[in-house]
């Protein structure tokens, strides 16, 4: 969905790693699909994994049970890269599971 240097942050003067982590921030994140479409998405939660950070999104007119994974990447410049392999964005979204659940 989303590559590095496609984010458009909306509202105050924060950074988006500030926004994930915020529990009272309610914005939605805005990012821009491979056609240059703006899609807006809620974030469902943030997971650390091997040493990285993975945000879970879901299209605000989106169903319950769709997500998609994101690395959070904070090296030079902030910003979302889509998890592409299968097996990783369903053990992150496995952890984000149980930590919810127990």
């Amino acid at each position: 969905m989303a590559k590095k240097d496609e984010i458009m942050e909306e509202g105050e003067d924060l950074t988006l790693l500030t926004r994930l982590l915020d529990d009272e921030n309610d914005e939605n994140i805005i990012l821009f699909d491979e056609n240059g479409d703006e899609v807006e998405l809620e974030q469902v939660g943030m997971v650390p994994y091997n040493r990285e950070l993975y945000a879970i999104l879901r299209p605000i007119d989106a169903d319950e049970d769709s997500a998609a994974v994101f690395r959070v990447d904070t090296e030079d410049e902030e910003s979302l890269t889509a998890v592409e392999d299968d097996a990783l964005a369903t053990k992150i979204l496995d952890l984000y599971n149980a930590t919810i659940q127990g």
